[in-house]
């Protein structure tokens, strides 16, 4: 027997940067195929609107748990049932780690979902893609907020179990035999995918109970059975008083039947073959492969000389997770699957303590953190921490489960968490049972090895800036121009240079800045000259995922309890009404409006729309027009770090850039300073529109009707833009009691959140941080990846009197 590994080659068009030297397409570039996970902790997962979702990030290699820099940019995406992006952010993965936050605004009570990816992600559809789901209440002030005129009083994204139940048979293996003795596990779920308790038998077509079973309160279980030839069964399954039928696998008449039992230092292989089939492959080889995330780890060959043979595998050097175990004849052709998990001992030991079991509300609290390894050695970890009331129901998710089993498995794993608590001294035939049932048709690695791979999408060192340079009256584009950027507030390199391909594009990647940064472009020919319509392209569109619902069930309590907690909301004021007797009023009633690949809504106040004349040419240019004549606009000072050209709008105390169109034509997320430079007598119509997205966020859009000789301006080579970099994620405010109190209440939900904690030399950290007003029991949850590749996870409680 041996051992064997596979590796995938891939020939990718790739692109270098040479900073201030032209840049020029690479030449195809052959890299080894390889695979990314992304996992978010977040600080809990039910909010009330207003509050913060905090959040740490890790990047893994998909084939184990450690931290890889494959790829520096994370999209990390809030969503509403309706698959709308609410908010986006870039965030920056430094060795394989990242934070950030989301702040909750006025939405309707319902399941929303998280999502992270990674660009180099969208090559495999939605394979690897992060996605949770989060729990937010909003029952103060809904009737004055947008989200709720626009929407149906009642919570959205929260389906109802209804009445249609499931039940599925999976024998181990994949198939049933006659003659022979198999194990069948089955699953009993409702429409939503909630396991569910019941008791059923196994009928015969000749009316005889041939076996009984009962499932776990988790919808599954398993019984042995022995199928006869020529005969026919169904299983009868009863729940209270209702009774369901179901049928079972075909019986095949002769075939092989697989069964692997996992013990702490092997994997024991039974393969029982029927008498017809032993007659026909007896002294034959059979080969016996197991694979982990793909790759091959095991391979032998075993001659079946008895109809029951079996084959022990030491397993100590198999790395941990799901592996495949399968049986193929001399022929090639599959007989038997089975999913196992490896657990190999490799487990780090990570310990949570408090210096107290119960404190008073407002006292210090001082945790420490130790991590060790295998041996007993310390092992230097990066994690993230939460401390949370714990009215806050938890979801049963942690850092180990998520990338050992739950994103391996497709669809929902109630309290995965629970397969991997040493606690549980049930955790590893439990965990079998989920293999045998589910996973026996969700297993991410088999349907890659079924899926065709075109690989369109690069991993990105930094922030990337696509675009083009085209003549300025025809849709033509110019080749070989020298594009020049500079970013001021770049960390790092600042001026980046390349050329136009012979389709008139250009690229630039591995680029860095946070926030909204001021960037300039500009085109040019071999010989100094300026030239040519430049232009930026619009970010790519985000990538479609089913959207998923909690299964949880939130009491009513809670419910009350976090919306009293939040009775200090901030209420929002959209806007004052607008007058001005040369405006044209156009009154809006929330209408949809498709701009910038984004579905917006006009915000019910009127639009402003100016019919440019003569009278209006007087004026220096666009932006003094716009000073002057548009309700709400604000020049640009100093002092301001998005740059001093342009305007701006105030909304909550917020400034707001606006967004620009052309003759129909949006521009980027972003904006165009050049055009404020253009004259009042090469403009037919402005018009200003106050709308919101989906995400209750003001967005301001300037949409000109320019004449045609607008564009032959001499400013066209030339880009002065905003674009948003990376996030920059806020500090949580953690509060200090040790001097006097205030009278104000304490009654945050989050207590402390910290994303990036490390445990030094001697593998140990230590937190500290204050209780608030709230009484009763706080969680403490912690995920984190040590330095050689090992997720841990942490859990502990203490009482607030």
């Amino acid at each position: 027997m041996s051992i064997k590994k596979t590796f995938l080659i891939v020939s990718l068009t790739c692109y270098a940067i040479y900073g201030l030297a032209q840049q020029k397409p690479a030449g195809p570039k052959t890299i080894k195929l390889f695979f990314e996970k992304a996992y978010l902790q977040t600080d809990r997962t039910y909010y009330s609107a207003g509050e913060d979702i905090w959040f740490s990030a890790y990047l893994v290699n998909a084939k184990g748990t450690s931290l890889t820099s494959s790829s520096n940019n994370l999209y990390v995406e809030l969503i509403n049932p309706g698959a709308a992006i609410l908010d986006k952010k870039i965030i920056r993965l430094e060795k394989g780690l990242g934070k950030g936050d989301f702040r909750l605004d006025s939405v309707p009570s319902g399941w929303y979902n998280i999502r992270a990816y990674t660009n180099w992600m969208r090559n495999f559809g939605n394979d690897f893609v992060f996605q949770k789901s989060i729990y937010i209440t909003n029952h103060l002030n809904e009737n004055a907020t947008y989200a709720t005129r626009n929407a149906e009083k009642k919570p959205v994204g929260l389906a109802k179990p209804g009445h249609q139940k499931s039940v599925a048979f999976f024998p181990e293996g994949g198939s049933l035999v006659a003659g022979l003795n198999s194990l069948v596990a089955f699953k009993i779920n409702d429409d939503l995918g909630n396991g569910l308790a019941a008791k059923g038998s196994v009928i015969s077509s000749k009316g005889d109970t041939i076996t009984s079973f009962q499932s776990t309160e988790a919808g599954m279980g398993i019984f042995a059975f022995t199928p006869k030839a020529n005969e026919g069964y169904k299983a009868e399954v009863i729940f209270g008083t209702e009774k369901v039928a179901a049928q079972l696998p075909q019986i095949l008449s002769k075939g092989l039947v697989l069964h692997v039992t996992n013990d702490s230092l092997n994997l024991k292989a039974t393969i029982s073959a029927s008498e017809g089939a032993f007659s026909e492959m007896k002294g034959k080889s059979l080969m016996l492969t197991i694979k982990h995330a793909g790759d091959n780890i095991y391979t032998g060959t075993v001659k079946l000389e008895k109809p029951v043979i079996s084959v022990s595998i030491l397993k100590k050097d198999f790395p941990e997770g799901i592996a495949v175990v399968t049986v193929i004849d001399d022929t090639g052709r599959p007989h038997g699957e089975r999913l196992v998990f490896i657990h190999n001992g490799a487990g780090n030991t990570f310990n949570i303590t408090s210096n107290k079991t119960a404190y008073k509300a407002r006292e210090k609290v001082v945790l420490n953190i130790k991590a060790t390894d295998v041996f007993g050695q310390p092992a230097k970890t990066s994690l993230s921490l939460a401390v949370v009331d714990g009215l806050i129901p938890d979801d049963g998710t942690n850092i180990v489960s998520y990338l050992l089993l739950q994103s391996e498995i497709k669809g929902e794993i109630k309290n995965a968490d629970q397969y991997f608590d040493p606690k549980n001294s049930s955790r590893f035939k439990q965990l079998d049972l989920l293999l045998l049932t589910q996973g026996w048709r969700d297993y991410i690695w088999k349907r890659l090895a079924d899926t065709v791979m075109k690989i369109s999408y690069l991993p990105e060192p930094g922030l990337t800036i696509v675009g083009s340079v085209r003549e300025k009256l025809a849709n033509k584009p110019i080749p070989n121009m020298n594009i020049t950027l500079f970013g001021s507030g770049f960390n790092g390199q600042k001026l980046y240079a390349t050329k136009t391909d012979q389709s008139g594009n250009y690229f630039l990647d591995g680029l860095k800045w946070y926030g909204n940064q001021q960037i300039k472009i500009v085109s040019q020919d071999d010989k100094g000259k300026k030239g040519g319509w430049l232009q930026i392209d619009s970010v790519a569109k985000p990538i479609t995922l089913p959207f998923k619902n909690g299964l949880q069930d939130f009491a009513k309590n809670i419910d009350a309890e976090i919306s009293r907690r939040m009775d200090y909301n901030r209420t929002y004021k959209f806007g004052d009404s607008i007058s001005l007797d040369d405006v044209e009023i156009k009154a809006g009633k929330n209408k949809k409006v498709v701009l910038f690949d984004q579905t917006m809504f006009t915000y019910g106040d009127a639009e402003q729309v100016f019919d440019i004349t003569p009278a209006d040419y007087s004026f220096k240019g666009l932006e003094h027009f716009i000073l002057t004549k548009v309700k709400g606009a604000y020049p640009i000072d100093d002092a301001d770090s998005i740059g001093n050209e342009g305007v701006t709008f105030l909304s909550n105390g917020r400034k707001i850039r606006p967004r620009i169109r052309i003759n129909r034509k949006e521009e980027l997320t972003g904006e165009r300073l050049d055009y404020y430079s253009l004259r009042m007598d090469q403009i037919n119509q402005v018009r200003v529109q106050h709308l919101l997205d989906n995400g209750n966020q003001d967005v301001y859009v300037i949409s000109l009707n320019v004449k045609d000789d607008a564009l032959r301006g001499t400013n066209l080579n030339l880009l002065n833009i905003n674009l948003n970099g990376y996030y920059n994620a806020r500090d949580f405010y953690s509060p200090n009691y040790s001097n006097p109190a205030t009278k104000n209440k304490d009654l945050r939900t989050t207590i402390f959140w910290s994303p990036a904690i490390k445990t030094n030399e001697s593998g140990v950290a230590t937190v500290t941080f204050y209780n608030g007003d709230n009484k009763g029991n706080v969680v403490v949850k912690a995920d984190g990846i040590s330095e050689k590749g090992v997720a841990v996870s942490g859990k502990i409680t203490y009482k607030v009197d």
